[in-house]
């Protein structure tokens, strides 16, 4: 068994970013946040599905070529290799939990 608090693991930004808690060969799980203004630019992942739960804000998503005005407590699977970008376009920073699954 595994336990870890976000609190210790830094931001991939200093103050704002992802925070991988768990990074495993074929799983990984997080939590990020966004600043107003930022983004995670579209990609996609070949090998892999992600999970994305949304906690604070109302950001947009963007999951195969469309566009959701995401709320609270939303949540998104992502299939390998669909494309996905999430942009703050808000006044408040947004809070997400995510989790990266490896396909064999």
């Amino acid at each position: 068994m595994k336990k870890i608090n976000e609190n210790e693991v830094p931001a991939k930004f200093g103050t704002w970013g992802s925070r991988y808690l768990f990074n495993e060969p074929d799983f990984s799980a997080g939590s990020a946040e966004l600043i107003p203004g930022k983004e995670i630019a579209e990609h996609m992942h070949d090998d892999e599905k992600e999970f994305f739960y949304f906690i604070k804000g109302t950001p947009l998503f963007k999951a195969c070529g469309k566009e959701y005005r995401v709320s609270e407590g939303d949540a998104f699977l992502v299939e390998e290799g669909e494309s996905h970008a999430l942009i703050n376009d808000t006044n408040g920073v947004i809070k997400i939990n995510f989790v990266k699954m490896k396909i064999k």
